[in-house]
């Protein structure tokens, strides 16, 4: 019986269905008492600028602050990607912030965290985002789906392709998103 629902084609399909499903799935709101940190990145590869974002939402999706920040000089997406991960974290280690999910679509950062072996200037990034992991009581960092991560990295991508450098900390979600931010909420 197994071997026949393995081997179905039909079962196969609505694997198959349920799979792409969860892909272009929305964000997810945290446990009540956790809060949850999209973090997002961009590069661009003609300027070496990257922009870093990050998003805090509560359990009912309200979104309590978001930040963005440029970056010059930054020579791969992998690097970009760290440092929006470690800007991220260095904020909620200084706003005190606790029960956190750390939330991203970072393939390249994901592979440096777990990785041992680093090259200097990697490896100082991973070391600072491991300290600062460190202070904060209750935290895990989830990947994604890029699809669950959409306004964090519209955040950051507003920087690399709309030029908007100027890096901030701001209460609340940004105006020009917040039919994403609403639409995210209640699904």
């Amino acid at each position: 019986m197994e071997w026949l629902e393995a081997n179905d084609p039909e079962t196969q399909t609505q694997k198959l269905a349920q799979e792409n499903q969860s892909r272009e799935a929305s964000w997810i709101m945290p446990p009540v008492e956790r809060v949850k940190c999209n973090i997002g990145a961009s590069w661009s590869s003609c300027n070496n600028r990257s922009g870093a974002s990050w998003v805090v939402r509560d359990s009912r999706g309200k979104v309590l602050m978001h930040g963005r920040r440029s970056y010059v000089d930054v020579t791969d997406r992998q690097m970009a990607e760290l440092l929006a991960t470690c800007w991220a974290v260095e904020c909620m280690h200084t706003m005190h912030m606790d029960n956190i999910i750390f939330e991203s679509c970072f393939l390249l950062a994901r592979t440096s965290l777990l990785d041992s072996c680093h090259s200097s200037e990697v490896g100082g990034v991973v070391s600072q985002i491991q300290n600062h992991l460190f202070s904060i009581n209750t935290w895990s960092m989830e990947y994604v789906y890029p699809s669950r991560n959409k306004a964090a990295m519209r955040i950051a991508l507003s920087v690399t392709a709309e030029g908007r450098y100027q890096s901030y900390i701001a209460s609340n979600g940004p105006c020009w998103l917040a039919s994403l931010i609403a639409q995210e909420a209640v699904a």
